[in-house]
């Protein structure tokens, strides 16, 4: 009985969060915030505004106020997806130019209300999972253009009583500034990122040990900031690349195709305090003409800010995306707080 309701709630983890791949950690792989998910999670290279380590490590070297970032998303089935995230840039003792960014961050997702059934279908209890990533990044600034950074992760996943796993992985990144108006960024993420299941726990001698590996996610892009500081419009490039399967039946590792996706996004500011943001996230082209919008996720946001004394600022932000193959949309609010 726990073996058939352990499947049921392997299946419900993953293809919940599920949006291409359909590999382990694709909670990890929906953005992050209501400003990045607004834009279509173009933000590789994105300095003009208010950045996150979770798109690229090198960007906290850009983030000159303090930011502090606090999400709740609403989502369909039971889902939940929660962000907490800081990034700030730090002056290098003794040395005028140059510096140094840390950002970290927290997502927490999962799944809940998980009706559990025996055999018979006699209701035997309400179940949940939940996964989390931990981020630490650091990041420098090797010029007055330059930056480069590591992002460190630590992923949790609680899928069933006794049936947990843990795995640590890494980002590195690098942002090029041009000039005052474009800027160039690229990241290699969740880099040795694998869930591995024991489930001789729950099992005894009937257990056994499977290993989930993550796609590793090459992102490169660039962002240009529009005249009289109107906004920002972003272009990228996002390739998974995907891991090796191996058969259990045969025991034959096979290859999957990679997935490459455009993604493209903008923040126009209406005013000193209210800003308007749209974005269009994978952006497929290798789809046939029939599903060339299977994968799409078009959104848009709105976010406010207002002074609060003189050293801080409040923030507000709201986005909306349309996920794909669901009738209801990914919304979310978030809290910023800025200080110097």
């Amino acid at each position: 009985m726990k073996k058939i309701i352990l499947v049921i709630l392997f299946f419900v983890s993953v293809d919940a969060f599920s949006q291409a791949g359909s590999y382990a950690g694709s909670f990890a792989r929906l953005g992050f915030g209501a400003r990045g998910m607004g834009m279509g999670n173009a933000m590789v290279s994105n300095v003009f505004g208010d950045v996150n380590g979770y798109y690229n490590p090198a960007l906290a070297c850009f983030q000159e106020k303090g930011n502090v970032n606090l999400g709740y998303t609403f989502l369909s089935m039971d889902r939940k997806l929660n962000f907490v995230g800081f990034s700030k840039k730090f002056k290098l003792p003794q040395q005028e130019k140059g510096g140094a960014g840390i950002s970290f961050s927290l997502i927490n997702s999962g799944v809940s209300n998980i009706d559990g059934r025996d055999n018979d279908g006699t209701q035997i209890g309400t179940f949940s999972t939940n996964e989390n990533q931990f981020y630490l990044g650091t990041s420098f600034l090797l010029s007055e253009q330059f930056a480069a950074g590591v992002g460190f992760k630590l992923y949790y996943s609680k899928l069933f009583e006794n049936v947990t796993t843990t795995s640590v992985a890494f980002d590195i990144g690098a942002v090029y500034k041009h000039s005052d108006k474009l800027a160039f960024g690229i990241a290699v993420k969740d880099i040795s990122a694998k869930y591995k299941w024991d489930t001789s726990d729950l099992y005894g001698s009937n257990g056994n040990t499977t290993e989930d590996k993550f796609p590793m996610l090459l992102n490169a892009g660039a962002s240009y900031l529009l005249p009289k500081t109107l906004g920002s419009v972003s272009l990228e490039f996002e390739s998974y690349i995907n891991p090796k399967i191996k058969d259990k039946t045969t025991g034959e590792t096979k290859e999957r195709k990679n997935i490459s996706y455009l993604k493209i996004g903008g923040e126009i500011n209406l005013n000193g305090n209210i800003k308007l943001r749209a974005g269009l996230d994978r952006i497929d082209f290798a789809n046939s003409t029939e599903d060339i919008g299977g994968n799409l996720k078009p959104g848009f946001g709105v976010g406010f800010i207002k002074p609060m004394g003189k050293s801080i600022l409040l923030g507000l932000d709201y986005s909306f995306q349309f996920e794909p193959y669901s009738k209801d949309p990914i919304q979310n609010i978030g809290v910023n707080f800025k200080f110097n």
